[in-house]
């Protein structure tokens, strides 16, 4: 008879105090380039109606890795917000745009 080696199977038991997934904090980004954003002051009358509220309207286009992401921000009397949220970071570019004209 032959002799066959069994294998055995290594069983990791994790601590009961560990988590399993641990929750990782967000990665630091790079500060963006000029070149990847992009501002647009649109005319709100003409894009949002004659009877809109809407004081300020900007299409902001950020491009990262051949992706672009076009992002709307309005500014009117509920305040600042973009299409995608208050919390996108399109609002804070409009912002400080504001008041600068794009030569």
């Amino acid at each position: 008879m032959s002799k066959v080696k069994k294998r055995t199977k290594v069983v990791v038991v994790r601590n009961a105090t560990k988590r399993a997934n641990p929750i990782r904090k967000a990665a630091i980004k790079a500060p963006k380039k000029a070149s990847d954003i992009e501002v647009k002051e649109l005319d709100p009358f003409r894009k949002c109606g004659a009877g809109t509220t809407v004081e300020r309207l900007y299409r902001i286009t950020e491009r990262l890795g051949g992706q672009a992401t076009h992002h709307l921000v309005f500014f009117d009397r509920h305040g600042w917000y973009c299409e995608h949220g208050r919390t996108c970071p399109a609002v804070g570019v409009a912002k400080k745009f504001k008041g600068r004209m794009r030569r």
